[in-house]
């Protein structure tokens, strides 16, 4: 993950794109990165394509007017930040995630929908390279940051970037270990040692941790009820990706950061 790149805002031009675009744009102040504000132009898609008729393609001269009106909007709110504007085109998710691969973040909405649905924002943390922030349109709380750590070698990474987070934030950092059934006490080891290395490492963020047995997607959604960002990581488990993150970022109440393992 690269810490120089820029910070990309998803934004789709609905209402819902405004949270997440103010989100973003703290995010980059924060890091005094440079913000750039994306949307993919999809391809069109109706019935008379079946039929070999060509559908109606996207206006990209509108598109690329109202991505210029939101950049000077942001720019005049921000004199000190660089903003600018990209036109993607292609499928999103692909389209994202092959802009992104030097991006330091990936801010991305999601909307109220059933906990089962699959979005965007959370295909896209499954699949992009750098880290994705998910953020709820229609709840976002205050509160310290909150990363789930386990007793594997990815944890370190995103609990380092959860400090970073905490203190850009001026908020406590909190680490979370939840044991499941039959588990030993590896992960509880980690998430102590993890702690003690943070708050020796950054003496004035407050880090505490809290340990507890049962489902860590159960016992990180509970702790997003009070927190004001979510930090979980993703890592590959026999040829298998295992996210947590897809699972929590359904069902938090707060916005999720969701960090990709860097091994392979």
């Amino acid at each position: 993950m690269r810490i120089d790149g820029p910070v990309v805002v998803a934004v789709d031009g609905t209402e819902r794109s405004v949270r997440t675009l103010r989100w973003g744009i703290e995010a980059a102040v924060q890091r005094r990165a440079r913000l750039v504000v994306a949307h993919v132009a999809a391809p069109a898609v109706g019935p008379w394509t079946w039929a070999g008729a060509p559908a109606v393609p996207a206006d990209d001269d509108a598109l690329v007017g109202e991505l210029r009106q939101v950049c000077t909007r942001v720019a005049r709110a921000h004199p000190d930040l660089d903003v600018t504007a990209v036109l993607l085109h292609g499928s999103t998710v692909p389209a994202l995630t092959e802009y992104t691969r030097d991006a330091q973040l990936l801010v991305t909405g999601r909307r109220g929908a059933p906990p089962a649905t699959l979005t965007v924002g959370t295909a896209l943390s499954w699949r992009a390279r750098c880290p994705v922030a998910i953020v709820r349109e229609d709840l976002v709380t205050s509160g310290p940051v909150v990363v789930g750590v386990d007793e594997t070698p990815g944890s370190w990474f995103a609990a380092g970037l959860a400090a970073r987070e905490a203190r850009h934030r001026g908020v406590p950092l909190h680490v979370l270990h939840a044991r499941r059934p039959h588990d030993d006490d590896a992960g509880r080891r980690t998430a102590l040692d993890v702690a003690a290395d943070l708050a020796e490492t950054y003496p004035d963020l407050p880090v505490r941790s809290f340990l507890s047995d049962g489902d860590p997607v159960r016992a990180l959604v509970e702790a997003s009820r009070t927190a004001g960002l979510l930090v979980v990581g993703s890592r590959q488990v026999r040829g298998w990706r295992r996210l947590v993150g897809r699972r929590v970022a359904r069902l938090a109440s707060c916005p999720v950061l969701v960090v990709r393992d860097e091994t392979p």
